[in-house]
């Protein structure tokens, strides 16, 4: 039974992050995360007659997304393209010809009485590249990474659903095989 209208989700508790660079065969499922942060920005269309403003619409158009995570060493090297296979086994390099990947993120966040609701961004290509190395830290940073989120061929740019909302099949497939197709509307 849908809880949409029953239940006001509050964002509360990253739980999962999971990041597939384009070209990887599988979604990289993490769960020693820090944070997420979107900010969606959006196109504003006017209709005036006799300079007043009679109608305005606003519509999503694009965002950024910033997450923190404790990332495995090969998808850090996958996301911003430094896996290209060019020098020696093990050595690896980033500059002028390297290309940041378009990946797809996705997020299971919880609120506070443990509701579940999954986030899918398609179109995120990583746009910044930053580490910061201390040597009198006494916990381990987590990776910064900033996503331009542009619109997928159905033109979003974010999906979201409850777990409690969705088919066994979408919740259990979500955080590690999210595609168009699986949540596209059933037939019928």
């Amino acid at each position: 039974m849908p809880t949409t209208a029953e239940t006001v989700f509050s964002e509360f508790f990253l739980n999962r992050l999971g990041i597939k660079p384009a070209g990887a065969e599988s979604t990289t499922v993490m769960e020693c995360v820090g944070s997420l942060e979107e900010e969606m920005e959006t196109r504003t269309i006017t209709k005036k007659c006799r300079g007043r403003v009679k109608k305005s619409r606003t519509k999503g158009s694009s965002g950024t997304l910033k997450i923190t995570a404790h990332m495995p060493y090969q998808l850090y090297l996958a996301v911003f393209g430094m896996d290209t296979g060019k020098y020696a086994t093990g050595v690896y390099a980033y500059g002028a010809e390297t290309m940041h990947k378009e990946c797809l993120v996705t997020a299971e966040v919880f609120d506070e009485d443990d509701n579940v609701q999954y986030r899918a961004y398609p179109c995120a290509t990583p746009t910044t590249k930053k580490t910061a190395i201390n040597d009198d830290d006494t916990e381990v940073a987590m990776v910064e990474l900033e996503f331009d989120i542009t619109a997928d061929d159905n033109e979003e740019i974010c999906y979201q659903a409850l777990k409690d909302d969705v088919s066994a099949q979408i919740a259990t497939a979500w955080m590690a095989t999210w595609t168009p197709e699986l949540i596209a509307k059933e037939a019928g």
